[in-house]
């Protein structure tokens, strides 16, 4: 627990030394939801869908950057290097950083949800509220290791280039702009809980789970279960593999 939490300190305090990181997350998903979440309204679970969609959304855009990118700019400082040379195992290290990640994820997701209940009317009691936290936080696991693969893997400029890639267009896919495509589709008069393909990517499963929590639409939240512990375990072994291939290359 002592490694853990040293880890966790320096990790933490890097980033916040680094506003153009933090600044940037904190304020994009917010001005997003205000100017494209907000103005689709519907009913209170509808509403709510849309808000934990944007909630999504800040979570992803905190691994996805802080681990994805995060990690790769990190490899080549001299700090990282030394650390390298540290005896402590991987897990540790990668426990710290998805630790970080926690906290980041909750700074910038506060923006997002004070905004819904201004603005938005947005209202949850609190047994629907541990729910949704539950799922969200479940569902960011497989993409925080899938970002600190992706930091792991790639130089600087792949792993910018591809959390590019992956930010927007499977934000835009897994419906975390429109509070999910099953829900979209029951606010509009469609036929909801029948997922397409978007169940079977991350941040699709990962809409799916919240929003069986919250009730709207339930769907297949079993079969969302089971893509994201897929998910988490493909992600959590390439992660692993990254960060020992990093250190190999490093020291041969």
């Amino acid at each position: 627990m002592t490694l853990l939490r040293a880890h966790f300190t320096a990790e933490l305090v890097q980033y916040l030394r680094t506003p153009s990181f933090y600044l940037p997350l904190a304020s994009y998903p917010v001005l997003l939801y205000l100017a494209v979440g907000l103005p689709l309204g519907g009913g209170e679970d509808r509403r709510l869908a849309v808000l934990v969609g944007y909630v999504l959304f800040s979570v992803l855009g905190t691994v996805t950057f802080q681990f994805g990118v995060g990690v790769a700019v990190s490899r080549q400082s001299g700090w990282e290097r030394w650390l390298f040379t540290v005896p402590v195992s991987a897990s540790t290290r990668l426990a710290a950083r998805l630790a970080v990640a926690c906290v980041f994820a909750v700074l910038f997701v506060l923006p997002v949800v004070v905004a819904g209940v201004l603005f938005g009317d947005v209202r949850v009691d609190a047994d629907r509220a541990v729910r949704i936290t539950t799922a969200v936080l479940g569902g960011s696991v497989p993409l925080g290791l899938m970002g600190l693969a992706m930091g792991y893997w790639f130089p600087v400029r792949g792993a910018l280039g591809l959390a590019n890639l992956v930010y927007l267009p499977l934000s835009f896919v897994g419906g975390l702009f429109s509070g999910g495509t099953g829900a979209t589709a029951a606010g509009t008069g469609g036929v909801a809980g029948a997922p397409g393909i978007e169940l079977f990517l991350p941040t699709g499963a990962w809409s799916e789970l919240t929003n069986a929590a919250i009730g709207a639409w339930r769907g297949s939240a079993g079969i969302a279960v089971v893509v994201l512990l897929l998910y988490t375990a493909v992600f959590a072994a390439l992660a692993v593999i990254g960060y020992r291939r990093s250190q190999a290359i490093l020291f041969t």
